[in-house]
């Protein structure tokens, strides 16, 4: 939760800026913003290497995930974990900006060697 006031301040910043912009430009701002912070250890399993703003209102972030895939199910970890992203994209305030604004947000997730683990997308419709 840290990590996520670090990025609401950063979206208070930006988002004070007089010059109305485009979902996308302010969203690649943000992202400019938060990778100055990166890379940023968010708890004990978990490392947010950056983020990405994609066309129209994409905000991703992309995460190393310390996790061992050969001693515990992987999926059954995501799933638990998308419920509580859904949940925390729904009803943190530091997500309030994201809600406003319409933004897919999408969660990659990576081993500590790289190698893809999953992605979980959550588009307006779900969490509104």
């Amino acid at each position: 939760m840290k990590m996520f006031f670090k990025i609401f301040v950063v979206f208070v910043f930006i988002g004070c800026n007089s010059k109305p912009k485009s979902r996308f430009e302010f969203l690649k701002g943000v992202s400019t913003t938060v990778n100055k912070m990166c890379p940023m250890q968010v708890d004990s399993i978990l490392k947010l290497e950056n983020t990405v703003a994609l066309p129209p209102a994409t905000f991703r972030y992309n995460y190393i995930l310390k996790y061992d895939t050969v001693k515990y199910d992987i999926h059954e970890f995501e799933k638990s974990l998308r419920i509580t992203t859904l949940n925390m994209v729904r009803t943190n305030p530091e997500s309030k900006m994201f809600r406003d604004i319409n933004t897919t947000v999408e969660f990659n997730y990576s081993d500590t060697l790289g190698n893809y683990l999953f992605r979980i997308v959550l588009k307006p419709e779900e969490y509104k």
